[in-house]
C-alpha cells in the first residue's frame, strides 16, 4: 500500500505554510556571535535552512512548495547577514562545528560567503580540529560540511564513524529508543545526503533498516512522539526501496493542528511550554518527510510493501 500523494502534499504544505507565518520567531537575536550558546538561536535558523533546501531540491521549480522553500532559505541567509555572522562565530569559537555545518546547507543552494570558506579550511587543517572529540553522528555532519567545501574527508574516519554509530552497529532490535532513534535518522541523513543519494547507505545497514523500521515507527506513533515519528518517515523516504507507509503517514496527519504545525510529542494544545518551541522542529521535519516522499512516489521507485517489516 502507497501513501496518497494527496496526502502527503496536505502534510507538506500546512508544515510549509505554518513555517512561514512564523518566522519573525526564527531572527537572530543581536548579540548571537557572541553567546556562547547557540541552541536556541543558529540552530533554529539552522535547521530551517536545512529543511528548506531539501523542500526546494525534492519540489519541481515553479511549485508552490519550491517558491516557499526557496522564500525560506532566502530568509536564512538574510538572517546570516549573507554568512557574515558564521564568519563572526566561527572566528569568536574557532572549537565549534555548528557554523560549518550550518553554512555548508547555504553553499549547497548557491550562498557563498569566501571568508568563512578560507576560515573553515584553515580550521580544518589544524591539529586540534582534527583531535575534536565528537559523537560518530556529529563527526559524519562535519565530515559532510567539509565534502561539500570540498575539503576531501579522510575516507578511514568516515568508515570508522559509521561503524561507530548506533545504526552501524546494528543492535537488537529492541534496543530502539528515543535517543538512538534520533542517532539512527541522523546517520541516514548524513549519510545519504538528506535523502539526495540513498545509494550511498551499505547493504547490511538499509536492510536492517528495511526490516525494522516500520516496528520502530509504530512504536513511535503508538508513544505520539510525532517529530521522530516524522524522521523516521523520512528516513524510509531515504532508503534505497523506499516503502512509504500509508497508515503511519495517516497517523501523522491526523497529529497535524489546523494551523499546520505539528506538535513535538502528544497533544501540544494541552502542555504548557513555549507554543513556538514545541513545534517548530517537529514541523520542519513533516515538511521534510512528506516532500521526499512525494519525490519518491514521482520516481516510481517505492516498491516495498508497507505491511513488510516484522514486530518487535
Amino acid at each position: 500500500m502507497t501513501a496518497h500523494p494527496g496526502l502527503l502534499h496536505q502534510v507538506g504544505s500546512r508544515s510549509l505554510s505554518w513555517l512561514y507565518q512564523h518566522l519573525q520567531f526564527f531572527r537572530l537575536p543581536t548579540d548571537v556571535v557572541g553567546a556562547a550558546d547557540h541552541h536556541t538561536t543558529l540552530k533554529p535558523l539552522g535547521e530551517l535552512a536545512r529543511i528548506a533546501l531539501s523542500v526546494r531540491r525534492a519540489s519541481p521549480p515553479g511549485s508552490p512548495s519550491y517558491d516557499f522553500a526557496s522564500g525560506l532559505l532566502d530568509f536564512a541567509w538574510r538572517e546570516c547577514r549573507e554568512g557574515q555572522v558564521l564568519f563572526d562565530v566561527l572566528r569568536a569559537h574557532p572549537m565549534v562545528t555548528h557554523p560549518l555545518e550550518i553554512y555548508a546547507v547555504f553553499a549547497q543552494g548557491g550562498l557563498r560567503h569566501p571568508e568563512f570558506e578560507a576560515l573553515a579550511r584553515t580550521l580544518s587543517a589544524t591539529r586540534a580540529w582534527t583531535a575534536l572529540e565528537l559523537e560518530p553522528t556529529r563527526v559524519l555532519a562535519v565530515h559532510e560540511a567539509q565534502r561539500v567545501l570540498g575539503i576531501a574527508p579522510r575516507p578511514d574516519v568516515v568508515e570508522s564513524a559509521m561503524g561507530r554509530t548506533w545504526l552501524g552497529g546494528r543492535p537488537e532490535p529492541w534496543a530502539f529508543e528515543v535517543r538512538s532513534g534520533y542517532a539512527l535518522t541522523h546517520y541516514v541523513f548524513h549519510v545519504t545526503g538528506w535523502g539526495e543519494a540513498p545509494g550511498r547507505l551499505p547493504g547490511d545497514v538499509s536492510a536492517y533498516l528495511d526490516r525494522w523500521l516500520p516496528a520502530w515507527l509504530d512504536c513511535c506513533l503508538e508513544e505520539e512522539q510525532w517529530d521522530l515519528a516524522g524522521e523516521l518517515l523520512a528516513v524510509a523516504a531515504s532508503l534505497p526501496q523506499a516503502p512509504t507507509l500509508e497508515e503511519a503517514w495517516q497517523a501523522l496527519a491526523l497529529a497535524q493542528e489546523p494551523s499546520g504545525a505539528l506538535p513535538e510529542v502528544g497533544d501540544a494544545s494541552a502542555m504548557a511550554g513555549d507554543y513556538f518551541r514545541l513545534r517548530y522542529h517537529s514541523t520542519l521535519v513533516a515538511a521534510f518527510a512528506a516532500s521526499l516522499a512525494v519525490a519518491r512516489l514521482a520516481t516510481h521507485t517505492t516498491a516495498v510493501p508497507a505491511n513488510s517489516g516484522s514486530t518487535v
